[in-house]
């Protein structure tokens, strides 16, 4: 099924708000006033005005295909303005559509696009899962955020393949009917002591308090992926740790019986004796049922850990000691100091804190031609998509694990030299020491701020690959501490420090960027995670300003 995407690239001039929704404006056999054609396929696609055969007594659009349209041509009645008036505010496109299909297949979509600067990608739906088929007219909705630094917006209504689609009843502004008035009032406070009910339920770990408030078969997940919800909590309370969890609801959208919450939802981890806690924030859906309001769906949107600061006084010694043994990347001690840390070990992990860098590319392969000229190194394995160059001793790999890894190093290859290309993820995992102890040289990569080349992820779905600026880090954090050894790149060999500030600074927990492929839009936050530096790795690589691989 074809996609409108590149919306941007293909529309007319701005127009300022919306022009000439309700139709009542036109001419019989002419386009509506305000309104556009775009026929990307060239086909032949025409729209007229019309003020017979419509829902009602208004007027109405059609939209046509040419008799020489095939299954893969595309046409879409459209119109874009300006974003400003309705940043930060959840949009709802309403419109009654009907569909005369010519030939199987033949269907009508309705579409809401959000644009963001430099062709970003805001919020998008054009009902790619939920074709409009019906020659009855129906009415259909879509509902979506505009974000806050969001510039046009463009509402539609395409034909793909053969067919006339018919519209009318054109509605568009912020989704404020349901989400205030004393019924929406009424249903947040009600659903507001059910997230009460559940958060004690966790402090005294009660599953079967919590199982009441669910309904049969609720379902939990991020993106496309859901899992059954009962299950996970009650494993999160088997382990024995008690929970402590705060519920705030920070909007709620009612339609029926049905109920649509957005949430904030902070938790301590038990694990770290109250250092540490997450904040997630959730999609729920609710149902109204006999005996009050039961969850049945609960999607996670962003989250992000929370540590405390490391103050100023604390940071200035830790800083002071890095200034003298962190080595300048790039310069003529780098590879001497990085090939004196390997020493013996077999294995040598280079990680990233986020792909899709070039820094981190540039780094990597440095060391891996250093490795190869120099330490004995043979073979350079990797994901077989990821960004590795190829190279004599290359082996891709369909995934990477540490039995994948353990199976290559101990059955396959049992007395090569490996280096493995891979992220922090699997740079860290225990697995892998616990199989090699000190045979292996892990090397974690961290960085301040800069350009990532990721997968947006906005209210928990996939805005697809983009780039996308990562600010600096926050003041404190993990990563803003090694900033302030004012070296643009460095390595430091954790391995062997001696004791004092810095090896007890690196031991505890701080917050790190590491985002692997993703960057969540909602909460640009959410990648900051919480690390202990030299309990995860060996060696350390720090980038001061990161760059997109497409960027000269």
């Amino acid at each position: 099924m074809r996609r409108i995407a590149p919306l941007a690239l293909l529309i007319p001039v701005l127009g300022l708000g919306q022009i000439n929704l309700d139709l009542k404006q036109g001419r019989a056999g002419e386009v509506p006033p305000g309104w556009f054609v775009m026929d990307p396929t060239f086909r032949g696609f025409t729209a007229s005005w019309e003020h017979e055969g419509c829902h009602g007594q208004s007027p109405c659009a059609t939209l046509s295909a040419p008799a020489t349209a095939v299954a893969d041509s595309l046409g879409t009645l459209m119109q874009s303005f300006a974003a400003m008036p309705f940043r930060g505010q959840t949009v709802q496109l309403r419109a009654w559509v009907r569909m005369e299909k010519k030939a199987p297949g033949g269907h009508a979509q309705m579409l809401l696009h959000v644009s963001r600067p430099d062709f970003q990608q805001g919020f998008a739906d054009t009902m790619a899962d939920r074709p409009i088929v019906s020659g009855e007219w129906a009415q259909y909705e879509i509902e979506g955020y505009v974000a806050q630094d969001a510039q046009t917006i463009q509402i539609g209504f395409s034909v793909y393949g053969t067919g006339r689609a018919w519209i009318g009843g054109i509605e568009f502004g912020p989704a404020a009917a349901r989400t205030s008035g004393p019924a929406v009032d009424a249903a947040r406070a009600d659903i507001a002591k059910q997230y009460a009910r559940m958060d004690a339920a966790f402090v005294r770990g009660d599953g079967n308090e919590i199982a009441a408030v669910l309904m049969p078969g609720a379902q939990m997940g991020v993106g496309t992926i859901r899992e059954p919800l009962l299950p996970a909590i009650q494993g999160e309370i088997a382990k024995g740790e008690k929970l402590t969890t705060r519920t705030e609801i920070s909007s709620l959208r009612l339609d029926g019986d049905e109920a649509i919450a957005m949430v904030r939802r902070e938790a301590q981890d038990p694990q770290s004796g109250g250092k540490r806690s997450v904040i997630t924030s959730h999609r729920d859906t609710w149902i109204r049922a006999s005996d009050g309001w039961r969850w049945r769906e609960s999607i996670e949107v962003s989250y992000h850990w929370v540590l405390p600061p490391t103050l100023a006084e604390a940071a200035r010694p830790v800083i002071a000691e890095l200034k003298t043994r962190a080595v300048p990347a790039g310069g003529d001690g780098e590879l001497a100091a990085f090939g004196g840390a390997v020493g013996d070990a077999r294995i040598v992990v280079l990680g990233e804190a986020a792909h899709g860098t070039r820094e981190f590319a540039e780094i990597k392969q440095r060391l891996v031609d250093y490795l190869f000229a120099h330490k004995g190194f043979t073979i350079l394995a990797a994901a077989r998509d990821g960004d590795a160059p190829p190279r004599a001793g290359f082996m891709a790999l369909d995934e990477v694990t540490p039995a994948v890894l353990a199976h290559l190093a101990g059955v396959d290859h049992p007395q090569a030299k490996i280096v493995l290309w891979t992220d922090n993820t699997h740079a860290r995992d225990p697995q892998l020491r616990e199989k090699f102890g000190r045979k292996l040289y892990a090397v974690g990569f961290a960085f301040d701020r800069g350009e990532i080349r990721a997968v947006g992820v906005e209210k928990g779905e996939s805005k697809g690959l983009n780039t996308y600026t990562a600010q600096a880090s926050p003041e404190g954090s993990g990563d803003a501490v090694l900033s302030g050894a004012a070296m643009p790149q460095f390595f430091l060999n954790m391995a062997k420090l001696p004791g004092g500030a810095l090896a007890r600074w690196l031991a505890d927990l701080h917050l790190f960027h590491d985002l692997g492929a993703y960057w969540v839009l909602d909460d640009p936050d959410a990648s900051l995670q919480p690390e202990p530096l030299s309990a995860c790795y060996d060696g350390l690589y720090f980038v001061e300003e990161i760059h997109s691989p497409n960027k000269l």
